[in-house]
């Protein structure tokens, strides 16, 4: 009996003391939980989260390109010091491809999140034109080496050749140049299939934009030298060329993630058509026919005549695949920096060296007869055809994206 009352005088006593320190254990409690999130803002501050997924659904970025596009042939001898063909004659401009070497542009992109597994992207890049050439000069003094342009005479099938400079009567000049200038436009919808820790595979699918422009013009002059008067003797050749890509695309990308570094890489193919164009122009302008006075300009050069002047318009169809690689780092939450190199190829495009027909029927040309009532006689040649061939462009780019 007493043994009973004893152990409920202690469990009273007990009850009364842990109720004393019940408060003490929880404020102890409770600092130690504030302590801890304190802890863990303090090492926040101190080092910011690279967690591209705490950032918004919005990207836009910008980057600088330097591409190389390839060389712009040039497959005829445009100037020669002989007959075309012969042993030791030299081809001195022509008979080869002319590069404008690094062309630089910029490229606008972005892209919005719709869901975490889908979303729209797209981006526009632009490189402004660019021109490169060479050219050649007689003085035409005796000994001089005569400059020639060679053709194949429409009559006879045969190589032949009009002289740029003929020693000791007059001098000749001549220049080639090509130009080119390239801008695209994409717009896709992307679909990501399910992710694992570090990659990430997306769907792309959607539709492709791509113009290509390139002009060759061949410029001469053949003044007469002082002792046989004072004329002007120029002329000019222009072929330009024009090509515009409709298409839709489809692709695949993988996104491979390692703390604030990434990865992309990507491959694209586009199918649709390839609207091709072609002006031709060409001229003559002297003051031979009006005894050193005033110049007068008669259509057509050497390679650009009456038969093959004008402008040609053709549709065919065209793949244009890209390839594309890039390392990034995420500098904040919300910023990252990029560099990457991208490969880009075009089938079936116009060049412009490639649309010239050096098979001429002179009856037709003043520059060629010096006649100024030349018409065509015979055969109306250079006739014009569509000569089209592949095109790729590759270069490196780098860049800003923000995520918001």
């Amino acid at each position: 009996m007493r043994s009973t009352r004893l152990s409920s005088r202690l469990s009273s006593q007990l009850r009364l003391q842990l109720r004393a320190r019940i408060p003490a254990v929880v404020a102890f409690v409770l600092y130690c939980n504030v302590g801890a999130v304190c802890a863990q803002t303090a090492v926040s501050s101190a080092a910011p989260s690279t967690d591209w997924t705490t950032a918004g659904r919005m990207t836009f970025g910008a980057e600088a390109l330097v591409w190389w596009l390839q060389d712009s042939p040039v497959p005829l001898p445009v100037v020669t010091d002989g007959t075309a063909g012969r042993p030791n004659t030299q081809v001195l401009l022509g008979d080869r491809a002319l590069s404008t070497g690094a062309n630089t542009g910029l490229r606008l992109s972005g892209a919005y999140a719709l869901t975490n597994h889908s979303g729209l992207e797209g981006n526009l890049f632009y490189f402004s034109s660019r021109s490169a050439g060479a050219s050649i000069a007689s003085s035409g003094q005796i000994g001089s080496t005569n400059l020639i342009v060679p053709y194949i005479d429409a009559t006879t099938g045969r190589e032949s050749g009009t002289e740029l400079s003929l020693a000791p009567v007059y001098s000749g000049a001549a220049a080639e140049q090509v130009t080119n200038k390239l801008l695209g436009a994409e717009l896709n919808a992307m679909w990501a299939l399910a992710p694992s820790e570090s990659w990430k595979t997306d769907l792309i699918g959607g539709f492709r934009y791509l113009s290509l422009q390139e002009t060759y013009t061949l410029s001469t002059q053949s003044p007469d030298l002082p002792a046989f008067g004072n004329s002007t003797w120029d002329t000019t050749d222009r072929f330009a060329t024009t090509n515009n890509f409709y298409g839709l695309q489809a692709g695949v990308r993988g996104h491979y993630d390692q703390g604030p570094f990434f990865a992309d890489g990507s491959v694209k193919v586009a199918l649709g058509a390839m609207t091709q164009g072609v002006n031709i122009s060409g001229s003559l302008v002297t003051n031979s026919f009006t005894d050193g006075g005033p110049a007068q300009t008669f259509p057509g050069g050497y390679f650009a005549l009456r038969t093959n002047i004008g402008d040609y318009s053709h549709t065919a169809f065209a793949v244009v695949p890209e390839v594309a690689l890039s390392l990034g780092y995420r500098i904040t939450p919300t910023a990252a920096i990029v560099f990457g190199y991208s490969f880009l190829y075009a089938s079936n495009v116009v060049r412009p060296g490639n649309q010239i027909n050096r098979t001429v029927n002179t009856s037709q040309s003043v520059a060629y007869t010096q006649d100024t009532e030349a018409h065509l006689i015979g055969v109306p040649q250079p006739s014009f055809k569509f000569n089209d061939s592949g095109f790729w462009a590759q270069g490196i780019n780098v860049g800003l994206v923000l995520r918001f």
